[in-house]
């Protein structure tokens, strides 16, 4: 009788075991439900391991593109602006917004300067440039250089060689567009003409720049017209990837949501996060956007704490690359989450990427991560690596 209530015991033990492993694995998975024909995927804090599917990466260093050594000062390449591009051979293009020349410059997949291009002017093939807004630079389907030049309200289009192909008139306050394969456009910025900055919006046109479905629209506070001014940066990540547009907006919290090239919403990804506390160093950065206007700057008040992200970037096989506000681990750092194609939250990875209020430049294609770090100095430089998944 001793021994059956033994064993009787052990089995509910091992029952009681076997649930509270059942239950952690559950936790720490993602999951997936339908709202209305659409896939939601919901995260939870923990990474979801996928047997077989890596879940970080390593990186080594191959080149370095900096803006401080003499041979890349002497090409006039004095600054790395907010966007760069790399096709599919590897080539890299930089927009440079201080040249007094070109705005573009060409690099091969082993750092070596190719050609520049898009020369400073107002005639036929030619761009205005300044630091801000920047101009947006895209490899468009038929391998084209894509230039949206905000200043003269044009697109620019130029072969890889740099040799001028076309442009097409802009009739509204774009600051980026993308050619996409159906003879649509993804278009970021004002498409109504008015305030850019302020009220910005993400939208795919037809070919005549009409609006055919609208993504979101990030509005940054008038603080001319309102009492109180949340101190933060307004961002509004997007990328193309995979066939697929994502966008996330702060406003929906930690969620991004993923578009085919026809405007469908196919997927919201969804994840739980930690609350990051606003911290005096981040205050002190952001005050100094007023810090000629100090009735504006008596308006401001600070939340207790971070947005749930920053921004993000993707590579060539849809993953999402999430710059949290967490730091990293080492100065100048900060975690990202990485989630696979499917939406599913697979792991974390500390790295060191330039990022500013209005966007993070950095790219993973064909197993290279690209990405724009700033030194010391306050110079610039494109630092490539080879990547290496891990599971």
């Amino acid at each position: 009788m001793k021994n059956k209530i033994k064993i009787v015991s052990i089995i509910l033990l091992f029952s009681a075991f076997m649930m509270c492993i059942s239950c952690g694995q559950k936790e720490n998975r993602g999951e997936k439900i339908n709202e209305d024909g659409v896939e939601v995927v919901i995260n939870h804090i923990e990474p979801y391991r996928i047997k077989g599917e890596p879940s970080t990466f390593s990186l080594e260093k191959e080149f370095v593109i900096d803006t401080e050594r003499d041979d890349i000062v002497e090409l006039g390449l004095a600054d790395i602006g907010h966007y760069f591009i790399v096709d599919s051979e590897g080539n890299i293009n930089l927009i440079s917004p201080k040249n007094r020349e070109n705005a573009i410059f060409k690099f091969d997949s082993n750092g070596n300067f190719i050609i520049s291009c898009g020369r400073r002017g107002r005639g036929p093939g030619e761009l205005i440039f300044r630091p801000f807004p920047p101009l947006f630079l895209i490899i468009n389907p038929e391998n084209e250089i894509t230039v949206t030049n905000f200043y003269r309200r044009k697109l620019v289009f130029f072969k890889k060689n740099g040799v001028l192909i076309r442009e097409k008139k802009l009739d509204s306050n774009l600051l980026a567009v993308i050619p996409l394969k159906n003879d649509k456009y993804l278009v970021f910025g004002n498409l109504e003409g008015g305030s850019t900055f302020s009220t910005i919006s993400l939208s795919l046109c037809n070919s005549e720049f009409k609006k055919i479905i609208e993504f979101g629209t990030r509005k940054i506070p008038d603080e001319r017209e309102t009492e109180k001014i949340k101190g933060i940066y307004y961002t509004f990540p997007w990328g193309i990837s995979d066939g697929k547009i994502f966008a996330g907006l702060q406003d929906k919290g930690y969620e991004i949501n993923v578009y085919d090239l026809d405007g469908n919403l196919i997927r919201k990804i969804k994840k739980e996060y930690r609350h990051i506390p606003i911290n005096g160093e981040y205050k002190k950065e952001y005050l100094k956007i007023y810090e000629n206007y100090r009735e504006f700057r008596e308006k401001i008040y600070f939340p207790n704490n971070y947005p749930p992200f920053h921004s993000f970037f993707t590579d060539d096989e849809g993953r999402l690359f999430v710059m949290t506000y967490e730091r990293g681990e080492r100065p100048g750092e900060y975690i990202y989450d990485i989630f696979n194609k499917e939406g599913l939250f697979v792991g974390r990875r500390s790295l060191k990427v330039y990022h500013h209020p209005d966007g993070l430049f950095a790219i993973i294609k064909n197993n290279h991560l690209y990405c724009l770090q700033e030194k010391e100095s306050g110079y610039k430089e494109l630092v490539v690596y080879r990547v290496t998944w891990e599971r």
